[in-house]
């Protein structure tokens, strides 16, 4: 059975699921461990099928040194890990070879292994025809072959061959010292069998035959090696090269005229070859610049800042470059990771000081690491790492005035150490006792007076901490009927949450914490252990991770009536470790067992709907995370021992739709909940509503649109209604009347002429109505409805000058009306013609000159209406997209187009000849799906964009700025390993350090 990739969590299934089956333990930390090891060298999220079999032979290994039914870490280590069990197969496998079956082994071997000039060696590929056919013995080769197959050290797949996984080039000593002896001598013969084949494949062109010192260097090591390591191949190449030179040798004996044509011969061969060696070097140069951003897609779905780091290196190579410009911009706002690297075992809790300047992280290595991260892109580590606990440290919390650190254990005690000073910790007082097993979590009342901890005993611990180093039991919580695994105070202190293995949540009046009561029903929903539980900023909301790979949010607001908020939130493909509300209650964060954290935007806690794509790049579950007390920074750990610094958008805002205010400075959002929203976004990365969200009326909000003057906002809603609200205080949004009914059941369009006097709308589904609007607090119909169009009216836009107004429709047709009185409409000229479907959306550019429409058939068209009574087609359709287009719009200077599409991709074109209009770049992803929002920002460099199912973003276009981000948030990514494994044909230079 041929495998693909295995994810992460099913790489540790594979490791887990056999002993779990067999009634076998593993210690905590080895699957991590293992996964680790198996990662190294492969790609990030994904490992090779191939991978297998060595893993296999590390488990048996590690079996057999089992102790009392627990796979250990030292029985795995004693066994040699991965790289060990490698080893000593590939040995077993070489000494059952004779002679000559190990010289071709040998030569097998180093022909499936690239060496580069300056890098590590790496495997390549190679297929069994060209193997043996090139090969001096191609019998020995075949039983060489079957033999390392057999020992799973070399992978057949189909009649491709590759050494089984990149850790056995360093584990075998016997391989590593052939590769590392005579180095330069294997680089001779790696480039005399490429040059060799580009000779055969060229149909044996004289012009590639090696000549003079090139041609004595490879006889001379030819010579010295013995046809041994020669394939036949180059052998033949070697042996017509210097044909070549005993014919050349034997002309030049002729008369002086035959050596003069010679010689002209030669300049003409040599020009030739001049020129082909500088296209070969273009070649090569575009083979890599490919490779670069093959590479970038490679990483982008498991680790989006490696991809990030990657698509800054092919800016490089190509600053002009179009599609590198639109790569970086369209990461711009994605989630993007430093790492902290330091601890030796996996981080199982991340923690900020309140005031941001801290981050405290606790690990199965037995310690509590701090680190200064008052610089987020470059993140250092203070002291040295805090000892003490006898077993793995399962959490570590600042108290609320940043003074005191608690961390607890495994080992069933707690600490308290003084911070003050950061880099010089010390203990305050003994360790507590008083739980029984394994405390897995610790948290501080708001007043700092109080700490509670979660236990293994089945039991929340109450402590008196007003003196840290003398700390008092306040007693003991009780009810749960396992372990608790999870305990969270609310702001106010006055409720204490607490969920364990038995799947429930239990809920505590801690007003007095001497005096504890239990409070409501227990909250029961989750299927599985509850592992995290965490208040948002008002305590209205709680919300809990657990087991059954789901997050849960509560009302909480009345303690005593708590009850479910909608379904599960649901995606992961593992168990939720711990979740975590920012500052501000407006997003909540969950880490998983499936290598990946979640962001979702909770602004209403009633629909909640996920941000963008996973944060992935892990390397283990991620078991911990924590916001920075300004929420721009999500901390997380990891099985992989790393934690990471992500950098969080922060120009998300709740809404599907939207419309950019004339000026640019507010954009109007309408959501899932019927309700429009008013941003101030003169700080696009961090816009701030202006007023309460506001319901226009009955049904979903369809079209929010400004007026010309930005003072009036008109509303469509889904009751077949229109309404204008006086925005002129943005702060204070009024009605300016009652609703101008409509007649429509489907059709959405909307659109204010340039004077802001008349306003378009679809007045019933096929037809489209004029409205005097001069006063908005009367609107008056102006003439009769406009007919023509046999489907819904879809879009409607007016050019510059107010004259003229198009509409597109689902009939897949677009007209265009003579508006100059707009209560005497007449159509212009006949439908415009050539769409293959529905036309969805239209816009005109600012000179009024070109009409852009987009349709479900999945094209742009363009038309020149300079003369509307005459309009016709621009050029091709514009495509590439792949479904729907749901949104175009121009930029002020009405030199780029961009669309949107149900394909989830952004793309923009360069309309500056609409007759010849060309894609700029490659498509862009929001890294969610787009949704019917796009705009370019008036007098901005900024694109508004729907990211998520309720989620609006700004996108910064400027180049530069997407650069100084990528490396302000991604210093330590691209390292050296990465960089052999993923460019291993260039030199290490990381593009942030130029």
């Amino acid at each position: 059975m041929v495998l693909g990739p295995l994810t992460t969590a099913e790489l540790r299934t594979a490791v887990t699921g056999p002993a779990k089956a067999v009634g076998l333990e593993l210690e905590p930390g080895l699957a991590e461990l293992i996964v680790r090891e198996v990662s190294t060298g492969g790609p990030r999220g994904a490992h090779d099928a191939g991978v297998l079999p060595l893993l296999s032979h590390a488990l048996l290994a590690t079996w057999q040194r089992r102790k009392t039914g627990k796979l250990t870490l030292a029985g795995y280590r004693a066994a040699g890990g991965i790289q060990g069990a490698v080893a000593a197969t590939a040995e077993r496998a070489w000494s059952g070879l004779d002679p000559a079956a190990r010289s071709a082994a040998r030569l097998l071997l180093l022909r499936l292994v690239h060496l580069g000039e300056d890098t590590q060696a790496t495997r390549r590929r190679g297929t069994r025809r060209q193997l043996a056919a090139e090969s001096a013995n191609p019998d020995k080769t075949e039983e060489s072959l079957e033999a390392l197959v057999r020992a799973r050290l070399v992978t057949l797949d189909a009649d491709t061959v590759e050494i089984t996984h990149e850790a056995l080039l360093h584990a075998w000593p016997r391989l590593r010292d052939w590769i590392d002896a005579d180095r330069g001598d294997h680089l001779l013969r790696q480039r005399l069998e490429e040059d060799g084949r580009a000779w055969e494949d060229s149909g044996r062109d004289a012009a590639l035959l090696y000549r003079g010192s090139r041609l004595e260097r490879a006889r001379a090591w030819a010579e010295s090696a013995g046809d041994t390591f020669l394939t036949r191949g180059a052998a033949e190449f070697l042996a017509a090269s210097a044909g070549l030179r005993r014919r050349i040798l034997w002309i030049s004996r002729g008369a002086v005229a035959a050596l003069v044509a010679l010689a002209l011969v030669a300049v003409v061969s040599a020009v030739v070859a001049s020129q082909q060696r500088n296209d070969a070097v273009a070649g090569r140069n575009d083979a890599v610049f490919e490779q670069v951003t093959a590479q970038a897609d490679r990483a982008q779905s498991t680790d989006p800042s490696l991809s990030a780091q990657l698509d800054l290196v092919a800016h490089r190579l190509r600053p002009d470059d179009e599609g590198t410009r639109n790569r970086l911009i369209s990461i711009v706002n994605a989630p993007l990771a430093t790492p902290l690297l330091g601890h030796t075992g996996a981080v199982y809790l991340t923690s900020f000081s309140p005031d941001g300047r801290l981050l405290a992280t606790a690990s199965y290595d037995r310690t509590v690491r701090l680190w200064d991260v008052r610089d987020r892109s470059r993140p250092k580590p203070l002291g040295k790492p805090l000892t003490g606990h006898g077993s793995w440290v399962s959490t570590a919390v600042f108290s609320p005035d940043g003074t005191t650190l608690a961390s607890a254990s495994d080992d069933g005690t707690i600490r308290l150490w003084d911070v003050r000073d950061p880099h010089r910790p010390r203990p305050l007082g003994k360790p507590v006792t008083g739980h029984g097993g394994t405390i897995y979590l610790l948290a501080f009342g708001p007043d700092g007076r109080t700490l509670a901890s979660a236990s293994e005993d089945h039991t929340v611990g109450l402590w008196d901490v007003r003196r840290p180093s003398r700390p008092k039991a306040l007693g003991s919580l009780t009810g749960h009927t396992a372990a608790v695994r999870s305990v969270a105070f609310s702001p106010d202190g006055r409720t204490l949450a607490a969920g364990g293995d038995n799947g429930t949540i239990r809920l505590w009046d801690t007003a007095e914490p001497r005096r504890p009561k239990p409070v409501g029903r227990v909250l029961t929903g989750h299927k599985d252990t509850v592992h995290s539980v965490a208040f948002d900023h008002e305590g209205r909301t709680l919300a809990s991770g657990g087991s059954d790979n789901t997050v849960r949010l509560w009302n909480v607001t009345d303690p005593r009536r708590a009850t479910s908020l909608g379904p599960p939130l649901t995606g992961h493909t593992g168990p939720v470790w711990s979740v975590a509300f920012n500052p501000a209650g407006t997003m909540l964060a969950a880490a998983s067992a499936d290598s990946t954290a979640s962001l979702w935007n909770v602004r209403d806690p009633a629909h909640p709907s996920q941000v963008g794509v996973e944060l992935s790049g892990s390397g283990g579950e991620v078991y911990a995370l924590g916001f920075s007390p300004d929420g721009r920074t999500l901390a997380t750990g990891s099985g992989d021992n790393k934690v990471r610094l992500w950098s969080i958008p922060t120009s998300d805002m709740i809404g599907r739709i939207g419309s950019f205010r004339p000026d640019g400075k507010v954009l109007a959002t309408a959501a899932r909940d019927e309700k429009v929203r008013l941003w101030d976004v003169r700080r696009p990365e961090r816009p701030e509503a202006l007023s309460k969200p506001f319901k226009p009326g009955a049904g979903a909000v369809r079209t929010p649109t400004f007026s010309p003057d930005g003072d009036t906002l008109a509303v469509l809603t889904g009751a077949r209604a229109v309404r204008l609200w006086n925005v002129s205080d943005p702060s204070r949004p009024v009605s300016y009347g009652p609703a101008v009914e409509l007649r429509t059941r489907f059709a959405a369009a909307m659109a204010f002429s340039p004077d802001g006097r008349v306003l378009a709308t679809a007045y019933d589904d096929r037809t489209v109505r004029l409205w005097n609007v001069s006063d908005p607090a009367r609107p008056r119909p102006l003439g009769a409805p406009l007919t023509g169009h046999k489907g819904y009216v879809n879009d409607l836009a007016f050019s510059p000058d107010g004259r003229t107004l198009a509409s597109g429709s689902s009939d897949a047709t677009l007209r265009l009306w003579n508006v100059a009185d707009p209560r005497r409409v007449t159509p212009l000229g006949k439908p415009l013609t050539g769409h293959l479907g529905p036309v969805n959306t239209l816009v005109l550019s600012p000179d009024g000159k070109t009409l852009a429409s987009g349709s479900d058939d999945s094209t742009v068209r363009l038309w020149d209406i300079t003369d509307p009574r005459r309009a016709n087609r621009l050029g091709k359709p514009l495509t590439g997209h792949t479904d729907a287009l749901v949104s175009l719009t121009f930029s002020e200077d009405g030199r780029t187009l961009a669309s949107g599409g149900n394909d989830n991709t952004v793309r923009l074109w360069d309309v500056r000849r609409p007759a010849r209009t060309a894609p700029i770049g490659q498509s862009m992803s929001p890294n969610a799906k787009t949704g019917s929002f796009l705009s370019f920002s008036p007098h901005g460099h900024m694109l508004g964009v729907s990211s998520g199912t309720d989620t609006v973003r700004l996108w910064n276009l400027d180049t530069d700025e997407a650069i100084r981000r990528i490396c302000s948030t991604t210093q330590g990514v691209l390292t050296p390993e990465n960089w052999r494994e993923y460019l291993p044909r260039l030199s290490y230079a990381p593009p942030c350090e130029r």
